[in-house]
């Protein structure tokens, strides 16, 4: 297998002992382009030293693009499965795999476990834990890992199953809830913290500052979305410079931070369900969704959840259930809006 010495400093990945470099590759962006420029981006990341890919089963082809593109190269590759049971996470080792084209990956995770119940069934008896420690003791993986969006249930998932030796979470300037609870206790445990979403998903004003903040962080990796070449490039470069946050820069992160603080939604799921049916949750977050996955990519389902929007009577249920008490029939609204336009522009 080729390999090429990266020059992006490295971190250690918790207690599986790998060394990843800092700034690694989200998976989800490339599914939305052509495969011929998907390929050449993740190659470019690749020449450029980044050495640490995230993808996903629920991620299109991203998985399939992820292993052309890497094939012969050595990396550390990173996949998840939204399937709960010890069968069902099994068999989707064995799929992803054959997509990525390796014989072995260092980390398999447990993809979006957001709620109490869901975290029961995967660490249950005959719950997923046990289809990936199947895995690990036939040699197709080396570690487990689990993602979701809401820190306390990631937290619990440390306390209660040892053998999760990674999280991934969101993670930027304003989504810092888990620099609270989460991020020291993985730091206490030794467990690797794995950074999605360090530059909000393009939707900071200054996307390589916001991501030299998440590094100053106590993480193991940033994993930024990238579909262009450019994307790769500017990423990189944020990185080789000092990663030391002067005063100004710390002053505009935030800045930055204000700007946003009250028209992000953490996707803690709380808000829901609604009593009308609206699914809110991904509706104040649809144009985003729609330009990383790319609007044919979504297709009549996005439009299925545009219809959910006509439901919200403004009831103000969801508003009451928000910890971070967003306006959101409002960003529904404008949501609508921006999502309507970009499949429109799409020709969807």
């Amino acid at each position: 297998m080729h390999h090429r010495p990266s020059p992006l400093p490295t971190r250690r990945l918790g207690n599986t002992g790998l060394e990843v470099t800092a700034l690694g590759m989200g998976g989800i962006p490339v599914m939305a382009v052509a495969e011929e420029q998907a390929i050449a981006v993740i190659r470019k990341a690749y020449d450029l030293g980044i050495r640490f890919f995230d993808t996903a089963r629920t991620y299109g082809v991203s998985e399939e693009r992820f292993g052309k593109a890497l094939e012969g190269r050595e990396s550390i590759i990173a996949t998840k499965s939204e399937e709960r049971s010890a069968e069902g996470v099994y068999e989707n080792v064995n799929i992803s795999l054959a997509n990525l084209r390796r014989d072995f990956l260092h980390l398999y995770q447990f993809h979006g476990v957001n709620s109490h119940e869901d975290l029961d069934t995967v660490i249950g008896a005959n719950g997923g834990v046990q289809g990936l420690l199947r895995a690990r003791d036939e040699g197709k993986i080396g570690h487990l890992g689990i993602t979701g969006h809401r820190p306390d249930v990631l937290a619990r998932a440390i306390r209660e199953c040892e053998h999760f030796s990674t999280v991934q979470v969101p993670f930027n300037i304003v989504e810092r809830e888990s620099l609270e609870e989460l991020i020291p206790l993985c730091q206490e445990r030794d467990i690797g913290v794995i950074a999605m979403k360090p530059i909000g998903g393009g939707n900071f004003s200054n996307a390589p500052l916001a991501l030299k903040w998440c590094l100053n962080q106590p993480i193991s990796v940033a994993i930024p979305g990238m579909a262009e070449l450019s994307e790769v490039e500017q990423n990189v470069a944020a990185m080789l410079g000092d990663l030391t946050l002067t005063p100004t820069e710390a002053a505009e992160c935030e800045r930055m931070k204000s700007e946003l603080d009250e028209r992000t939604c953490r996707k803690c799921y709380y808000c829901e369900p609604c009593p009308n049916g609206v699914r809110t949750s991904i509706l104040v977050i649809l144009p985003s969704v729609i330009r990383r996955v790319g609007a044919r990519n979504m297709g009549k389902r996005a439009y299925d959840l545009i219809a959910t929007a006509e439901n919200c009577v403004e009831c103000g249920t969801c508003v009451s259930k928000c910890p971070y008490h967003l306006p959101i029939p409002d960003m529904i609204r404008e949501s609508v809006v921006a999502a309507r336009t970009l499949l429109k522009e799409a020709g969807v």
